[in-house]
């Protein structure tokens, strides 16, 4: 399912137009974002929680050259689905 697709089955669900349904996912993720960025981690009961993990720098190696490169360490934002949401899934 893509955004557009999103946007349909919440504004069927809803029972309201697409242009009412857009701007209320946008904001949500929007939302999500920024508390991303700010390094909050954002916890929706029975679906999940977003949040930040760390990976540590390391070295790695060049596949060209050989050469031995310094991999900075990173922040990649993860989801971790809540068990009711795991539970609905898996049924």
């Amino acid at each position: 399912m893509n955004k557009k697709q999103l946007i349909e089955r919440m504004a069927a669900k809803m029972a309201i137009s697409h242009a009412q349904t857009k701007p209320q996912l946008e904001q949500i993720l929007a939302t999500i974002h920024q508390a991303l960025t700010e390094g909050e981690k954002v916890y929706v009961p029975q679906f999940g929680t977003f949040e930040l993990r760390y990976h540590l720098a390391k070295q790695g190696r060049n596949p060209q050259t050989g050469e031995s490169i310094e991999i900075d360490g990173f922040n990649q934002p993860s989801f971790k689905p809540a068990p009711k949401l795991k539970e609905q899934v898996n049924s």
